[in-house]
């Protein structure tokens, strides 16, 4: 066999182990010239082989590989060297577009080292390459979430528990650091959420993927207790503890419950009122008619004289009941608290024992606000009676006054309150104080602390009522044998904020015009007639509105005045006044309601005038008032 037999024998066995690779391999010459190329390389870079042996490799594909990076390699890195591996290259390619190869080469001396050859190995990264970038961005991602999150997250080692990983929010909700958190279990951070080994929480959470445990209590590294959210999850290597704070809507919760409550209660209040105020109204007046024909010296006078008391202090349970339901209409004028306070400090003073030393300390500036004098009194009067029963042994009581200052920031941080001035009253006690969870009880309606049938559960309640009914605020501070500080907040007003006509002890007057009482309590229907009866009035009645509409159709011509109970069986008093106002504009009415004028909004009503008197409303109330509507 001769020599180029040789030659050509081993080039074709060359080329055929070129062809066996499944990389692109390219061979070139000194010249950097393509000698020979895998069948691969053909197919990977989509060209001919007569566009690609013999060419210098620059000018593949029209001048395609002519890429600096390529260059820098074949003539200035393997000149030095005769091998070199994994050299990265990056372009795009009009066939195949862009692609990121890894190169590696061989230079090899053949005829003596009078000649070279370099062999270039292809291996095409680029699919690669974008998984390691979007792995890089994905770890990015996660890095950056897990340490702006606003949740805090820990991740566990699966056997025992330890804490691995804690981004920053971790500090912020319980007060360690990462630091102090690495190699510790939940317990030992005060996150005790399963008391049983972690491998059998591990057991469930492998079983179920994540496991919740909702408004866990927990305190933080400086004591301090706060309600959390926290989910564990299953990951690959690691479990992931997220624990979220919710003390804010667990704060808000509490807030909807109480309002719930209250609004219970209000409207538990707001079903009653209207009958028991017409029982009232029935006691009273019939007790005041026995009163009025017993003589001087009668000793009944006094029975009925209880009786009547009695009454009375059943129609204000109702009123101060009614707060709660916002049924209860407060009598507001301007008031100085200042004014207010000095005017209820002997009440004050004998409600207290003698062993409690009772101060003043009020600002000299005037605290004008627009309130109900009595019901605030109220508020007063309770909080010094509580006051009392928690300072058997003696102490002392203060009530101070001050402008208080209500800005954004001081709602943002304390959860409550519209920006603007306060009149702020401050009632303190000596007393035993309370503990946070009496603390958070103590505005619930029928809730107390003292034994049975020393107290009703209602007063601090209907103090809550009085002043959001004021749109203010109360609020309470204490600590447990540290007393209690009660703060008040009422809106400042101006002087003119309303005006008030001042109210005359009134003569009773009889008449004889003839009155409609539409009533459906028949008792107190008939107590109505036979008290305007007895002062010269003709009465008409009727039992329910379509009875009163039709008892006025009738004789229109001689009623000069309607008694028009708001609540009636078949329609109610709204009804039956538009239905009258129809027919006679001008017709005067007299609204009486066991409720106040909730009920009375429609713009028709409000557009003609009306006038109102409150259940239960005693004799002479009900005749001053006839007799000033009737004589507008």
């Amino acid at each position: 066999m001769g020599r180029e037999e040789i030659v050509t024998r081993s080039s074709e066995f060359a080329e055929s182990i070129i062809n066996t690779v499944r990389e692109p391999l390219i061979v070139l010459d000194h010249d950097l010239r393509v000698v020979t190329v895998s069948r691969s390389f053909y197919d990977f870079f989509q060209v001919k082989p007569e566009e690609t042996v013999g060419q210098l490799i620059y000018d593949l594909g029209n001048k395609q590989w002519d890429i600096p990076k390529l260059r820098e390699l074949l003539e200035t890195i393997l000149p030095e060297q005769t091998s070199f591996d994994n050299y990265e290259v990056e372009h795009d390619f009009a066939t195949i577009g862009r692609r990121t190869m890894l190169l590696n080469g061989r230079q090899i001396e053949q005829n003596g080292a009078k000649e070279r050859i370099i062999l270039l190995a292809i291996e095409d990264i680029t699919e690669r390459s974008r998984m390691a970038d979007l792995l890089t961005e994905s770890e990015f991602r996660y890095r950056r979430l897990f340490e702006t999150a606003s949740d805090g997250i820990m991740l566990l080692e699966k056997k025992e528990g330890h804490v691995a990983h804690a981004n920053p929010a971790i500090e912020k909700i319980l007060g360690y650091s990462e630091a102090e958190c690495l190699g510790k279990k939940l317990h030992d951070i005060g996150v005790s959420i399963d008391r049983r080994d972690f491998s059998a929480t591990m057991e469930d959470l492998t079983r179920d993927g994540i496991l919740n445990y909702e408004d866990v209590l927990l305190k933080t590294k400086t004591g301090q207790e706060i309600y959390t959210d926290i989910y564990m999850v299953n990951r690959a290597s690691l479990a992931q503890c997220n624990i979220r704070d919710v003390s804010e809507r667990k704060r808000l919760q509490t807030q909807l419950l109480h309002s719930q409550k209250m609004e219970a209660v209000g409207t538990l209040a707001g079903g009653i009122s209207h009958d028991f105020n017409n029982i009232l109204n029935v006691i009273m007046g019939y007790g005041d008619m026995v009163m009025d024909s017993l003589a001087v010296d009668s000793p009944v006078r006094e029975d009925m004289s209880e009786v009547l008391v009695a009454a009375h202090r059943a129609e204000d349970l109702t009123k101060r009941l009614l707060l709660f339901s916002r049924k209860e209409v407060a009598n507001v004028t301007p008031v100085n608290i200042n004014e207010l306070i000095l005017g209820l400090q002997k009440m004050l003073a004998r409600i207290i024992r003698e062993n409690i030393e009772f101060h003043l300390d009020l600002t000299d500036m005037p605290l004008l606000v627009s309130a109900d004098t009595g019901q605030i009194e109220q508020v007063l009067i309770n909080l010094a009676s509580n006051a009392k029963d928690v300072m058997l042994e003696g102490g002392q009581l203060m009530i101070t006054t001050s402008i208080e200052e209500i800005d954004e920031e001081y709602v943002s941080a304390y959860g409550y309150g519209q920006p603007g001035r306060y009149a702020l009253i401050t009632v303190a006690d000596t007393g035993q104080g309370m503990d946070a969870e009496t603390q958070q009880k103590i505005f619930e309606p029928f809730f107390t602390t003292k034994s049975v049938g020393e107290g009703t559960g209602l007063g601090l309640a209907i103090s809550y009522g009085i002043i959001k009914q004021h749109n203010g605020y109360i609020k309470v501070y204490s600590e447990p044998s540290e007393g209690t500080v009660f703060k008040i907040y009422l809106p400042l007003c101006a002087e003119a904020a309303l005006d008030k006509k001042p109210e005359g002890a009134g003569v009773v007057m009889g008449g004889h015009e003839t009155v409609l009482v539409a009533e459906d309590d028949a008792a107190l229907r008939e107590l109505s007639r036979r008290v305007l009866e007895a002062f010269g009035y003709k009465v008409i009645t009727a039992e329910d509105g379509e009875e009163a509409i039709a008892i006025f159709l009738k004789n229109q011509e001689q009623i000069n005045l309607i008694l028009l109970d708001m609540i009636m069986p078949k329609k109610n008093g709204k009804e039956v006044c538009a239905a009258i106002r129809q027919v006679s504009p001008k017709m005067k009415i007299l609204f009486a309601s066991g409720y106040t004028l909730e009920t009375i909004t429609d713009k028709e009503v409000e557009d003609n005038g009306f006038n109102f008197i409150q259940k239960p409303y005693q004799s002479k109330g009900l005749l001053l008032k006839v007799r000033e509507v009737l004589d507008k």
